[in-house]
C-alpha cells in the first residue's frame, strides 16, 4: 500500500523531472494550491489508519481465535472430570451394588439354612412318626401273641378243670361205695397201700406244678435282670453320648462366636466404609452445588458482558456509517478535484498562447525600428519561429495531460491490483490459521477420545476385577455358610437326640417304682400257673402305657417344635420386611417364649394326668388279679379237700387216669415251654431285624437328605452365579450405554463447535474484507468469557441321674438359647442397616438424577440462546460489514476522480516523501506483528513506534 502511493504520488522514471523543467521556467510550481497537498498527506493518513484497523481487526480475531481455543480446551477439561466424575460415582454405586448383592445373598443363605433346617426337622419328625408306628405295631403284634398264648393258658386251664371234675363225677360213687364196701377190706388188705400210692402221687404232681411255677417265676426275673441290665448299659452310653455331644456343640458353638464375631466386625467396617462413602458423595454434592451457583453467577456476567459487546457493536455501526458518509463525502472533494485541475490545464494552455503572441509582436516591433534589412529575413524566419512555437505550446500541455492521465490510470490501477492482492493475501491467511485451528481442534478431540477410551477400559478392567473379587468373596461365604448350615444340622440332630434320650430317661426313672411295686405281688402269685402265665401280660400292659407315655410325649415335643419352627418363619419373614421394631420384636419373642412355657406345663400336665391314669388303672389291674388269686385259693382250699376225700376212695380208676394226666400234664408244659422259647427267640430276633432295618432305613433317608441338600445348595449355587453374571452384565450395558450418549454429547459438542468454527471463519473474512477498526479488549474478554465452562431354641431337657445333671442341662440349653436370640437380633439389626443404607442410595440417587436432569435443561437452554444471540449478532455484524466496505469502495473511489488544484512544492514533497518511509516502517512493523501473532506473540506496541513524534500519526477518535 505505501508503495503504491508513493508510486501514485511519486511516478517513477524521470517524471518530477521532466516537469520541474518544463514548468520551472513558467513558475507554475509557486502558483501550486498548498490545500490539494493538505489534503493528499490528509489522505495518506487515514489510509494508514484504515491499514492499522485492519491489521488490529485481524489482530482482534487472531485474539479471538485464541479465547474460542482455550474455550474449547477449557469446555474438553470440563468434560473430562465431569466424565471421571460420573465414572467415580458409576465405580462407588458398583462397590454399593456389590455390598448390597453381598447382604442379599448373605441374607438368602440364612433363608436357606432356615429353610434347610426346617426341611430337615420336619424329615426328621416324619422319620420318628414312621418309628413310633413301626415301634407301635411290634408291640401290637407282640400284645396280640401274649393275648393269644394266655387264652391257650386258660383254654389248657378250663381242660384241666373239666378233667378234675369228670375225675370227681367218677370218684363221688366210689367214695359212696367205701363203707358198704368196708367189711370186705379185710379181704381186700391191697387196696389201702393203692390209694396211698395215688394220694401221694397226686401230692407229687402237686409238688411238681409248684416247682415249674417257681422255674418260671425265676426264668422271669432272669431275664428282667438281663433286661435292667442292658437299659442301664444303654443308658450309661447315652449319657456318654450326650456328654460328648454337649462338650462338642460347646466347641461348635465358641467357634461359630468366633466366627460371627469376625462378620460382626467385618460388617462393622464396611458399615463404616458406606459411612464414609455417603459423606464423601454429600461433600461432592454440595461442592457441585456450588458449582453450579457459581456457573449461574458467570452466565449472568456473560449476560451482562454481552449487552455491553451488543452496544460497543452498535457504537461500531454508527461509527461505520460515519465513517461511509466522510468516504462518500472525499470521493465527492477528489472529483471536483480532478475538474478542477482539468480546466487549471486549459487555462494554462490559453495562458501559454498568449503570451507566445505577445513575444512576437514585441520581436516584430523591435526589428522594425533596429534593422530594416533584417527585417526580410526575420521575416521569412517569423513565420517559421511561429509556426514552431505554435506547434510547442500546443503539444506541451496535450502531452503533460495525457501523461498525468495515464500516470493516473496507472495508479489507480497498481492501488487496486495491490488492494486486491492484500485482500486475498489476508483472506489467505485467515483460511490458513481457521484450518490450523480446525486441525488442532481434531487433533485434541481425538486425543481426548482416546484418553477417554483408554480411562474407560481401564475402569472397566478395575470394575471387572472388583467383580470376581466380590464373586469369589461371595463364593467363600456361600461355603462357609453351608458348612455352618450342616453343622448346624448336626447339632440340631444330636440335640433332638439328646432331648429324647433324657426323656426315656425320666420315664425309666419315673417307670421303677411301678416295677419295685409289682415284684412283690409276682412273686406271691408264682404257686397259680395262670398268674405265672398272665405275668408277660402284665408286664407289656405295663411298657405298651410307657410307650404311650413316649409317643404321646413325643408327639407333644413334635408339636411344640413345629409350632416353635412355624414362628421362627414368621419371625424370619418379618424380619426380612423393611426396618421391623426391635420393640415388637422383643415383645413377640417374649409372648413366644411364655406361649413355649405354657406349652411346655400343659404337656407336663398332661403327662402327670396320664400317669396318675396309668397308676389307677394298673392299681385296678393289681387288685383284679389279687381278687382272682384269692377265688383260684379258695378253689384250690376246695379242691384240695375234694381230692382228699375223693383219692382216699379212688385207687383203681386213678391209676389210668394217672398216666393220662401224666402223660396230657407233661405234654401241656413242654409244649408250653417250646412255645414261650421260639415266642421269645421270635420276639427278639425279629425286633433285631426290624431295629437293624429301621436304623438302615434311616441311614439310607439321612444319605438320600443330604444328597438331596447337596443338590440343592449346588442348584442354588448355580442361580446365584447366574443371577449375578446377569447383574454384572446390565452394569456391563449400562456402563456402555452411558459411555455412548457421554460420546453422542461430545459429538454434539463437536458439531456445534464446528458450526461456530463456521462461523467464525465466515466473520473471519467478513472482517477481512472490512475496513473499519474496532475496540479488540472488550471483544476478546467477551469472547473468553463466553468460552467457559459450563431360630428358637429347643424345648430344655431334664436331669441325667441327678438334679445336678438336670440343672447343668437346663443351663446350657438356656445358654443356648440366648446365643441364638442373641444372633437373630444381630442379624436383623444387619438387615435394618442395610435396608437403610438401600434407601439412603435409593433417595441420593434420585436427588442426583434430578439435579443432574435439571442442570443438563439448563445448561441446554443457555446454551440455545447464547447460539441464536451469536448467529444474529454474526449475521448483523455481517449486513454492517458489508454496507460500510461499500460506503469505503465508493469514497475510495470518490477521492480517486477529484483532481487537484495545483502542483506540489518540495516541502509537500519532502514531507510525502517522509510520510512514504514512515508507512513503509508501519509496514515492516505490522508483518513483524503478524509474524509474531502466528507464532503465538501478541502485539504490545502499534503505532508511533518509528518517526520522530512531532511527525506521528494520530488516529482519529472516529477509529478508536
Amino acid at each position: 500500500m505505501a508503495s503504491a502511493l508513493n508510486s501514485k504520488i511519486n511516478p517513477p522514471g524521470t517524471c518530477l523531472g521532466s516537469k520541474a523543467d518544463a514548468r520551472g521556467g513558467a513558475g507554475w510550481r509557486m502558483d501550486c494550491d498548498p490545500e490539494m497537498h493538505v489534503k493528499m498527506c490528509k489522505k495518506i493518513a487515514q489510509l494508514t489508519k484504515v491499514i492499522y484497523a485492519l491489521n488490529t481487526r485481524q489482530d482482534e480475531a487472531e485474539a479471538s481465535m485464541e479465547a474460542l481455543r482455550d474455550a474449547h480446551q477449557e469446555e474438553l477439561q470440563n468434560a473430562m472430570a465431569e466424565t471421571k466424575a460420573r465414572l467415580l460415582q458409576e465405580q462407588g454405586c458398583v462397590e454399593e451394588e456389590a455390598l448390597l448383592q453381598r447382604i442379599q445373598a448373605l441374607e438368602s443363605a440364612l433363608e436357606l439354612q432356615k429353610r434347610l433346617t426346617q426341611e430337615a426337622l420336619a424329615e426328621s419328625a416324619s422319620c420318628r412318626l414312621e418309628t413310633k408306628e413301626r415301634e407301635l405295631r411290634v408291640e401290637a403284634e407282640h400284645a396280640e401273641r401274649v393275648l393269644t398264648l394266655s387264652r391257650e393258658m386258660l383254654e389248657l386251664k378250663a381242660d384241666y378243670e373239666r378233667r378234675l371234675q369228670h375225675l370227681t363225677s367218677h370218684e363221688a360213687p366210689l367214695r359212696g361205695r367205701l363203707p358198704q364196701e368196708s367189711p370186705d377190706t379185710k379181704s381186700e388188705p391191697g387196696q389201702g397201700p393203692e390209694m396211698q400210692e395215688v394220694l401221694l402221687e397226686v401230692q407229687r404232681l402237686r409238688v411238681e406244678n409248684q416247682q415249674l411255677s417257681k422255674d418260671y417265676a425265676r426264668k422271669a426275673e432272669e431275664l428282667q435282670a438281663t433286661y435292667e441290665r442292658e437299659n442301664e448299659a444303654i443308658r450309661q452310653a447315652m449319657q456318654q453320648s450326650v456328654s460328648q455331644a454337649l462338650w462338642q456343640w460347646q466347641e461348635k458353638e465358641s467357634d461359630l462366636r468366633k466366627n460371627f464375631q469376625v462378620q460382626e466386625s467385618a460388617l462393622q467396617a464396611q458399615v463404616r466404609k458406606l459411612e464414609g462413602d455417603l459423606e464423601h458423595r454429600g461433600r461432592k454434592i454440595s461442592d457441585l452445588k456450588k458449582y453450579a451457583q457459581k456457573l449461574k453467577e458467570r452466565i449472568q456476567d456473560l449476560d451482562v458482558q454481552l449487552k455491553e459487546a451488543r452496544q460497543e457493536n452498535s457504537e461500531l455501526k454508527s461509527t461505520a456509517k460515519n465513517l461511509g458518509e466522510k468516504l462518500a463525502a472525499a470521493k465527492d472533494r477528489m472529483m471536483l478535484r480532478e475538474c478542477h485541475g482539468t480546466q487549471k490545464t486549459d487555462d494554462m494552455k490559453t495562458e501559454l498562447v498568449s503570451e507566445n503572441e505577445v513575444l512576437g509582436e514585441e520581436n516584430d516591433l523591435e526589428t522594425d525600428n533596429l534593422h530594416p534589412q533584417q527585417d526580410q529575413s526575420y521575416l521569412k524566419e517569423c513565420p517559421c519561429m511561429k509556426g514552431s512555437t505554435d506547434t510547442q505550446t500546443k503539444k506541451e500541455p496535450s502531452v503533460e495531460t495525457e501523461y498525468m492521465k495515464q500516470q493516473y490510470e496507472e495508479d489507480l490501477r497498481k492501488i487496486k491490483h495491490q488492494t486486491e492482492e492484500e485482500k486475498k493475501h489476508l483472506k489467505d491467511q485467515l483460511v490458513k490459521r481457521l484450518e490450523d485451528l480446525v486441525k488442532n481442534h481434531t487433533v485434541e478431540i481425538k486425543s481426548v477420545r482416546s484418553s477417554v477410551e483408554a480411562e474407560r477400559k481401564k475402569l472397566q478392567k478395575e470394575v471387572e476385577a472388583q467383580l470376581e473379587e466380590v464373586r469369589k468373596k461371595s463364593e467363600k461365604e456361600i461355603k462357609q455358610l453351608e458348612e455352618e448350615k450342616a453343622a448346624l444340622n448336626v447339632k440340631l440332630q444330636n440335640s433332638l437326640l439328646e432331648v429324647l434320650r433324657l426323656e426315656e430317661f425320666i420315664q425309666q426313672n419315673k417307670a421303677r417304682p411301678t416295677k419295685a411295686e409289682e415284684r412283690p405281688q409276682e412273686l406271691g402269685c408264682q404257686r397259680c400257673s395262670i398268674l405265672e402265665t398272665q405275668d408277660p401280660c402284665l408286664k407289656l400292659n405295663e411298657t405298651s402305657p410307657r410307650g404311650e407315655e413316649y409317643q404321646d410325649k413325643l408327639a407333644a415335643e413334635e408339636g411344640t417344635s413345629s409350632d416353635e419352627e412355624e414362628r421362627i418363619k414368621v419371625s424370619l419373614k418379618e424380619g426380612s420386611d423393611p426396618q421391623p421394631p426391635l420393640d415388637s420384636l422383643w415383645k413377640e419373642n417374649a409372648s413366644e417364649i411364655q406361649h413355649l412355657q405354657e406349652d411346655w406345663q400343659s404337656q407336663k400336665a398332661k403327662l402327670q394326668a396320664q400317669v396318675l391314669q396309668m397308676q389307677q388303672a394298673l392299681e385296678q389291674c393289681a387288685s383284679n388279679y389279687r381278687e382272682d388269686l384269692q377265688a383260684l385259693k379258695q378253689l384250690s382250699d376246695l379242691e384240695r379237700e375234694k381230692l382228699q376225700h375223693e383219692l382216699q376212695e379212688r385207687t383203681q380208676q386213678n391209676q389210668a387216669v394217672k398216666a393220662q394226666l401224666e402223660a396230657s400234664h407233661q405234654r401241656a408244659l413242654r409244649m408250653l415251654e417250646k412255645a414261650r422259647h421260639q415266642e421269645l427267640k421270635a420276639t427278639e430276633e425279629r425286633l433285631k431285624k426290624e431295629s437293624s432295618h429301621s436304623l438302615q432305613i434311616q441311614h439310607q433317608a439321612h444319605r438320600l437328605e443330604l444328597q438331596a441338600l447337596e443338590e440343592k445348595a449346588r442348584q442354588e449355587l448355580q442361580e446365584e452365579r447366574e443371577r449375578m453374571q446377569a447383574q454384572q452384565a446390565l452394569l456391563l450395558e449400562s456402563l456402555r450405554q452411558e459411555l455412548s450418549e457421554q460420546q453422542a454429547a461430545c459429538s454434539g459438542h463437536q458439531k456445534d463447535l464446528e458450526a461456530l468454527q463456521a462461523e467464525l471463519r465466515a466473520l473471519g473474512r467478513r472482517q477481512a474484507s472490512s475496513q473499519c477498526p474496532g475496540d479488540s479488549k472488550d471483544h476478546t474478554i467477551a469472547t473468553e468469557e463466553r468460552g467457559g465452562p459450563g431360630q428358637a431354641g429347643f424345648p430344655p431337657g431334664a436331669a441325667g441321674q441327678g438334679p445336678s445333671e438336670g440343672c447343668r442341662l437346663w443351663e446350657e440349653n438356656a445358654q443356648l438359647q440366648d446365643a441364638v436370640r442373641r444372633l437373630r437380633s444381630e442379624v436383623e439389626q444387619h438387615q435394618q442397616e442395610a435396608q437403610q443404607l438401600r434407601d439412603q442410595r435409593r433417595l441420593l440417587e434420585e436427588n442426583q438424577q434430578a439435579q443432574r436432569a435439571r442442570e443438563v435443561e439448563t445448561l441446554r437452554q443457555e446454551h440455545r440462546k447464547e447460539m441464536q444471540a451469536m448467529v444474529t449478532d454474526f449475521s448483523s455484524a455481517q449486513a454492517q460489514l458489508q454496507a460500510r466496505l461499500a460506503a469505503l469502495e465508493t469514497e475510495l473511489k470518490d477521492s480517486g476522480e477529484k483532481p487537484g488544484k495545483g502542483a506540489s512544492r518540495p516541502e509537500d514533497l519532502q514531507l510525502i516523501g517522509r510520510l512514504q518511509t514512515r508507512l513503509k516502517e508501519r509496514e515492516d512493523i505490522i508483518r513483524q506483528l503478524t509474524v509474531r501473532q502466528s507464532g503465538g506473540a501478541l502485539p504490545t506496541c502499534l503505532p508511533g513506534t518509528a518517526g520522530s513524534p512531532g511527525r506521528s500519526v494520530h488516529l482519529h477518535p472516529a477509529f478508536l
